[in-house]
Formats: C-alpha cells, sequence, structure tokens
C-alpha cells in the first residue's frame, strides 16, 4: 500500500428483530442479540470509526424489516460517519427507500448478481 493509500476498516452492524446481532457464519438463524443498532453504531462512532456497514439482516433474508430502524440509527450517526447501508435492496422501491435514509452508499448484494439489467441502470441512474 503507497502513502497515498489508507486501509479504511467498515465496521457493520447487523440487525435483526430489531437489536444488533451476529451470525454464526454468516448463517440465517444464528443470531446472538447485542441490543440496540443505535448504541452499537455509537460504540463505533465512539471508537473513531470512518464508515460503518449497516445491515438489515430480515430484509436480506426475506422475513422482514428494519427499515424504519436502519433510518432512525443512519439519522443519529450519520452527522459523525459514513453510512453505508444494506440488506434486502433489490428492487427500485427498496432502493429508494434506502436512499431516503441519507445513507453516504448503497450497497447492492444478492440483487446485483439475481438482476444484472436493473443494476446496471442503478449504476447508470445513480452512478
Amino acid at each position: 500500500m503507497s502513502a497515498a493509500e489508507s486501509l479504511v476498516l467498515l465496521p457493520a452492524v447487523d440487525v435483526a428483530a430489531g437489536q444488533a446481532v451476529r451470525l454464526v457464519q454468516g448463517k440465517a438463524g444464528s443470531e446472538t442479540e447485542y441490543g440496540s443498532p443505535i448504541d452499537a453504531a455509537r460504540a463505533w462512532v465512539n471508537q473513531g470509526a470512518e464508515w460503518i456497514h449497516l445491515v438489515d439482516l430480515d430484509a436480506a433474508f426475506g422475513r422482514g424489516s428494519n427499515a424504519a430502524l436502519l433510518a432512525h440509527v443512519v439519522a443519529d450517526i450519520s452527522r459523525h460517519v459514513k453510512v453505508e447501508l444494506s440488506g434486502g435492496i433489490r428492487d427500485d422501491v427498496s432502493l429508494a427507500a434506502a436512499l431516503a435514509t441519507g445513507c453516504t452508499r448503497v450497497n447492492l448484494g444478492t440483487a446485483a448478481l439475481e438482476n444484472p439489467d436493473w443494476t446496471e441502470q442503478v449504476i447508470r441512474a445513480h452512478g
């Protein structure tokens, strides 16, 4: 890595059923709860994070949504850090909702592989 480059750590706050969680090897249903997503995100901010990767696991796994809660988390922390939002963003409606939170970046995961035409349109529209 050159002097001009720097490593940017991207700490994640995964959210399921309204709680910050950790999955065992990314497996749905293996969550260990860690309390409030806002508290978890604030802890990363207080430790000097520049970015936070905020993930709606319920939306990602197609079992619900934490969209309103994640929008609240973004509103709470985005004055202090950049936020990348992920999880269940697979169509124009979910993308618009994600962008409306004021996050800095949206992560298209599985949708990018399952719907490359839509992904191409999104990239053309949003960069």
